[in-house]
């Protein structure tokens, strides 16, 4: 008996995860709990991105890996690295993890093109 990989094994996987992850960002929506909702959403994102850093490096999208550098790594870098006051870092790290979900979004629908 063979057990039988299919050629986009990883990429259904990696679109199966999106679709976990992008429901997690309905919680920025929630207000009630704004600061655990936005906690949570960050863990998960951080959670996230090793895998599919990976799933992207294993099928070389490497033009995917270098926006989401660009869009998502390096502003968020700026953020840590930034000498503003912590009301602007907030923001900034805020607007970082939108920015996350929002490439998550675009990757996902991509996905599918694959």
């Amino acid at each position: 008996m063979e057990i039988e990989i299919s050629k986009d094994y990883n990429l259904r996987r990696l679109q199966k995860w999106l679709d976990v992850e992008l429901s997690t960002s309905i919680l920025i929506f929630l207000s009630f709990f704004a600061n655990i909702t936005i906690f949570l959403a960050a863990i998960a994102a951080v959670i996230f991105t090793p895998f599919m850093i990976k799933i992207l490096f294993e099928e070389r999208r490497f033009g995917w890996i270098t926006f989401f550098v660009i869009v998502v790594l390096v502003p968020l870098g700026y953020t840590f690295l930034g000498k503003q006051n912590d009301s602007l870092n907030y923001i900034f790290q805020l607007v970082s993890l939108a920015i996350f979900y929002f490439y998550c979004f675009v990757l996902r629908i991509s996905i599918k093109d694959w």
